[in-house]
């Protein structure tokens, strides 16, 4: 098989409708729900966060109710026929399952085995201990305050805009100060008005 049909074949795997990820064989790992609707099972996880065992919680897309098995959401069924569509290298599905608000997998076998973990409510929540840094990735979040320091980024468009209006009450109250017979519109005519710097 050549690297583009692998290429091909790899593309045609199908995605979450919630969180639009290719399936995989672990945390992304297909889930049927009875109502034939297949979601991620980060996805369903986060969702179902604060359910306990054999509570319901509603499917995201026709609002069907879906009891959780025992052991959580990583005990539903998977979706066989989106399996099926997995490239070789990915192999079979991996265990994984819930500890709290985090899925765990163990990656490896033997001595050299790692626990891989996705914390369902993020790392402020729930701030996590770890003993090894070197296993951390840090993943880079854009500040809340972000959208508002678009507005503001250019500090010299705010003191020009302050200084136009400024100016243009400054030529007011001048003209009302003359108390001449003259109108505000013969005013901004004869140069008096806004003035471009």
């Amino acid at each position: 098989m050549t690297s583009l049909e692998t290429q091909e074949k790899e593309s045609c795997i199908p995605e979450c409708s919630i969180c639009f990820s290719t399936y995989d064989n672990v945390f992304k790992t297909p889930l049927l729900l009875p109502c034939s609707h297949t979601f991620c099972m980060e996805c369903l996880s986060k969702l179902c966060v604060f359910k306990r065992e054999h509570e319901t919680f509603c499917c995201p897309m026709c609002r069907a109710a879906v009891t959780i098995p025992p052991g959580g959401v990583p005990k539903l069924p998977p979706d066989m026929l989106v399996v099926s569509q997995f490239p070789l290298w990915m192999g079979q599905l991996q265990e994984v399952w819930m500890e709290g608000s985090k899925l765990c997998w163990k990656k490896g076998s033997g001595e050299d085995n790692l626990v891989v973990t996705i914390y369902l409510l993020g790392v402020g929540t729930a701030a996590p201990h770890f003993s090894q840094t070197r296993n951390l990735v840090e993943i880079p979040r854009q500040p809340h305050y972000h959208r508002c320091s678009v507005l503001f980024r250019n500090y010299a468009c705010i003191i020009w805009i302050f200084i136009t209006y400024f100016t243009f009450l400054t030529g007011i109250m001048d003209a009302a100060r003359a108390n001449d017979s003259t109108s505000l519109s013969d005013w901004m005519t004869r140069g008096r008005g806004l003035r471009c710097f």
